[in-house]
C-alpha cells in the first residue's frame, strides 16, 4: 500500500504550531484532488482533519491558500496563511520535479517555523523482499520503492500544456463565501 516516509524525528507532539496541521493529511487530499483550486478548498475544510492552526491568536482556524511557483518542469505549491494584511506564512510546500515524459516525483516540505526544522515526507510503496538460500530464514526489511505520482489527477491537471499556474484569489479578511473558520 501506499505509506509516507517522513524524513525529521518522530513524535507525537512537538509543541510546535505545525503540530496543528498534518502534512500527510495533505498530501493525502492533494492526492485526492482533481486541481489546485480543489485541493484547497479540501485543506480548509473541517472534516478533513488536516488544517488545526491559527497562527494569528484569533481562536479561529486560519485559511490556507495555494500558489503554484511554477519554474519549467518543476512546480512549488505553496501553502500560505495570510496572518496580516502585511504578512503571509508559509506552511508547508509541495514539490513537484517532472524527470521524464510520464514520471514525477514530489514531496512535501513542512516549514521550520512552524516545524521547529524542515520536516520533509514523500509518497512511497514497500515491497517486502523475499530471500532465498542461507538467510532465507532472516527477515529482510521491506523494499522503498518511491513513487511515480504522474497520474495523480493534479499533477496531470499542472502539467497540462493549456495551464496557467493557480494563485489563490484570497487574502488576509477575504476568503470564499463557503468558507467559516472553526475553533483550534
Amino acid at each position: 500500500g501506499l505509506s509516507f516516509n517522513t524524513f525529521a524525528q518522530e513524535s507525537d507532539s512537538t509543541g510546535m504550531p505545525g503540530d496543528n496541521f498534518d502534512l500527510q493529511g495533505a498530501l493525502n487530499l492533494f492526492k485526492q484532488s482533481k486541481n489546485l483550486e480543489d485541493f484547497e478548498r479540501k485543506l480548509n475544510t473541517e472534516s478533513n482533519k488536516v488544517n488545526n492552526l491559527d497562527l494569528d491568536g484569533n481562536n479561529q482556524i486560519d485559511y490556507i491558500r495555494v500558489i503554484d511557483k511554477k519554474d519549467g518542469d518543476n512546480h512549488a505549491i505553496l501553502l500560505q496563511i495570510p496572518v496580516s494584511k502585511q504578512e503571509n506564512q508559509d506552511v508547508a510546500a509541495i514539490v513537484i520535479e517532472k524527470s521524464n515524459a510520464s514520471e514525477a516525483q514530489l514531496q512535501i516540505i513542512g516549514n521550520e517555523v512552524l516545524y521547529g526544522e524542515e520536516k520533509i515526507m514523500e509518497p512511497f510503496n514497500e515491497r517486502e523482499v523475499k530471500s532465498t538460500g542461507p538467510a532465507a530464514d532472516y527477515a529482510a526489511p521491506p523494499a522503498v520503492i518511491f513513487v511515480n505520482v504522474w497520474g495523480w489527477p493534479c499533477v496531470q491537471y499542472i502539467y497540462d500544456p493549456f495551464y496557467d499556474p493557480w494563485f489563490s484569489p484570497y487574502y488576509w479578511d477575504y476568503y470564499p463565501s463557503w468558507w467559516y473558520p472553526w475553533r483550534p
